[in-house]
C-alpha cells in the first residue's frame, strides 16, 4: 500500500472541517483535507439542481435499520459538504441551553458555559456573514407575516442570517429571491464562496473523491498513526499523520470510527436531530405570505425558554415567507361550487392570504437507543455500511408539540384562527450527538475536541454535541470548529506561509 505522510489530516470540508483548517493554515500549518465527494461549482449546481456528482465515493453509505422507524437523513457529499444545501438559519444557542441537566434535571450540561463560547459565536457570525441583532451586519426585516406574528408570539425576534443584507467580502446581499437551496445570488454562506482561499491556500492539500476508510492505532500508545484511504478509482493509500480531525456529519463521523474499533463509551450512541413540525393556521385576517427578503426572516421564542423545559421541551417557532402553498382543498370546493376564471384564482389567493406556515423545531432527550451501528451489509468499497437506528419521538417532546398546537389559537385569536393543523415531514439534516462531549466516563471526547482514549484524534462537528437545542445547530458547530482550529494552532508550530488574517 503506497504511504504518504502529513502533520494533521480533517476528514470532511464542511463548516466544521474547513474552519478548523482556517486556524491551522493562519497559523502556518500544512493541513490535508480529506473530501469523499466531488467539487462543484455554484453555477454547476444551480444549472443541475444538484449539489452531488454522481460517482463511487458520493453514494451515501447510510442505511436505515430495517426493523426501526425510517428517516431521511439528509446530507451533501462534495467539497463544502451540507454547507452546499442548508438553508441558512443561524441562531445561536441560549445560556440554558448549556446547563439543561443543573437548571431543568433534564439531558446533559454542555462540559463549558455559553460565556465561553461567545467570542468564538461572533467569531463565527463574521467568518459567515451573518446578518442578525449580534453581528456587525443588519438584520433582514421582518416580513408581513412576521409583523402580524410579533406582538402575538412575543419575544420575537429577526432570524439570524447567513445571508448578507449588505455586500460582504464578494458575496452579494440576498436578493429576496426564496430559492435559498440554490440561492441565484450566491449570497448565502457555503465553503465555497467563503472559505475557498482556505481550500486553495498553499499550506492546504485538498484530496476529493477520497474516503477515510478506517483509522489505524499505534498499539497501545493511544494515538492514531496512520488514516487508511480509498480513491474513488479504488486505489488505497495510507496518510501517516501526527493529527487526526474527524469533521464529517454525525453518521459518517461515527461510522469511521466504529470501523476502525474505536467504540469507547457512548461512540455512535444518542443520535438526535431536529423533527420539525410544520403547522398550518387559517386566519380571518390576512397575513402576507410570500413577501420577505428571505427564506425565513422573523423567530418566537415565545415556546422556547423557562422552567416548563423539566417537563416538556422548548420549541422555536418560525414562519416561512413563501407561504404555505396553494390551497388545494378551497380549490376543489370551488370548482365544486361552479367558478372558473378570476372568481376561482380570487377565491383561492385569498384563502391563501389568510393561511400560515409555521416551523416547529424542538428539542428532544438523548436516548442511547437512537445510535450508529456497522450493518452487515458491504458499500461499493467492502465497508459496511451505517445502520442508523432512530427513536420514535419521546413524550417529552410530543408534550410540547400538543401544548404548542393547543395554545396557538388562544395566542393568535386577534388574528381569528378557523383551524390549526400539524404536518411531521419525513426526514431532516441535524443529526447530531454521536460522539459526544463532556468529562464523564462514557462521553468520547474531552471539552476540547480530543478523543480521551487517542491524544492525537480530535472530532469537530454537530458530532460532539452533548445535547439537541431548539436552536438550528449551525453556527454553534461554526463557533466550535473554530474554537478547535484556534486550539490545535497553538498546540502546533509554524512551517509553511501562513493565510492572511482577512481570509
Amino acid at each position: 500500500m503506497r504511504r504518504i505522510s502529513a502533520d494533521t489530516v480533517v476528514i470532511g470540508s464542511g463548516f466544521a472541517g474547513t474552519l478548523v483548517a482556517r486556524g491551522l493554515a493562519r497559523a502556518g500549518q500544512p493541513v490535508t483535507i480529506l473530501e469523499r465527494g466531488s467539487f462543484v461549482p455554484w453555477q454547476e449546481q444551480v444549472r443541475t439542481r444538484r449539489w452531488e456528482r454522481e460517482g463511487p465515493t458520493t453514494a451515501h453509505n447510510h442505511e436505515c435499520d430495517p426493523d426501526g422507524r425510517p428517516w431521511e437523513w439528509e446530507y451533501v457529499y462534495g467539497v463544502g459538504g451540507t454547507s452546499n444545501a442548508w438553508s441558512g438559519n443561524t441562531p445561536r444557542l441560549l445560556p440554558e441551553d448549556f446547563e439543561l441537566r443543573s437548571r431543568y434535571g433534564i439531558a446533559r450540561d454542555w462540559p463549558f458555559s455559553y460565556e465561553e463560547l461567545e467570542p468564538h459565536y461572533a467569531e463565527a457570525e463574521a467568518a459567515l456573514g451573518v446578518a442578525g441583532l449580534r453581528s456587525a451586519l443588519p438584520p433582514h426585516p421582518f416580513s408581513p407575516q412576521d409583523e402580524a406574528l410579533a406582538p402575538l408570539l412575543e419575544p420575537f425576534i429577526p432570524m439570524p442570517q447567513a445571508r448578507p443584507t449588505v455586500a460582504v467580502r464578494g458575496r452579494p446581499a440576498c436578493s429576496g429571491a426564496a430559492d435559498c437551496m440554490y440561492c441565484p445570488e450566491d449570497s448565502r454562506f457555503t465553503v465555497l464562496n467563503g472559505l475557498f482561499d482556505v481550500l486553495s491556500h498553499p499550506g492546504v492539500e485538498l484530496l476529493d473523491e477520497t474516503v477515510a476508510a478506517r483509522l489505524v492505532t499505534a498499539g497501545s500508545r493511544g494515538r492514531v498513526a496512520a488514516v487508511e484511504c480509498i480513491r474513488a478509482s479504488g486505489e488505497r493509500f495510507a496518510i501517516d499523520a501526527d493529527r487526526v480531525v474527524v469533521a464529517a456529519n454525525a453518521i459518517e463521523s461515527a461510522g469511521l470510527l466504529l470501523r476502525s474499533g474505536m467504540d469507547h463509551g457512548d461512540a455512535g450512541r444518542n443520535l438526535l436531530d431536529h423533527r420539525f413540525a410544520d403547522v398550518v393556521v387559517h386566519t380571518d385576517t390576512p397575513v402576507g405570505p410570500g413577501r420577505g427578503s428571505s427564506l425565513t426572516t422573523g423567530a418566537s421564542y415565545a415556546y422556547y425558554s423557562g422552567a416548563f423545559r423539566s417537563e416538556r421541551a422548548g420549541v422555536l417557532i418560525y414562519p416561512r415567507n413563501p407561504g404555505a402553498g396553494l390551497p388545494a382543498e378551497t380549490m376543489m370546493r370551488e370548482l365544486v361550487a361552479g367558478r372558473r376564471g378570476a372568481a376561482l384564482r380570487r377565491a383561492v389567493l385569498d384563502d391563501w392570504e389568510r393561511t400560515l406556515r409555521l416551523v416547529l423545531s424542538p428539542d428532544e432527550l438523548p436516548n442511547p437507543a437512537s445510535r450508529i451501528t456497522l450493518s452487515p451489509r458491504p458499500d461499493a468499497f467492502g465497508l459496511p455500511l451505517n445502520r442508523v437506528e432512530f427513536s420514535e419521538p419521546s413524550e417529552y417532546q410530543q408534550r410540547a408539540i400538543r401544548h404548542v398546537v393547543e395554545d396557538l389559537p388562544k395566542r393568535l385569536a386577534p388574528l381569528g384562527v378557523r383551524d390549526v393543523s400539524l404536518v411531521y415531514p419525513r426526514g431532516g439534516s441535524h443529526s447530531i450527538g454521536t460522539l459526544r462531549m463532556g468529562t464523564d466516563p462514557d462521553a468520547v471526547v474531552d471539552p476540547d475536541g480530543r478523543h480521551r482514549q487517542y491524544e492525537n484524534l480530535f472530532v469537530a462537528g454537530g458530532a460532539v454535541f452533548p445535547s439537541l437545542s431548539p436552536s438550528h445547530p449551525t453556527l454553534t458547530i461554526a463557533a466550535l470548529a473554530l474554537r478547535l482550529g484556534a486550539s490545535l494552532a497553538r498546540e502546533g508550530s509554524a512551517s509553511c506561509v501562513a493565510l492572511e488574517p482577512g481570509g
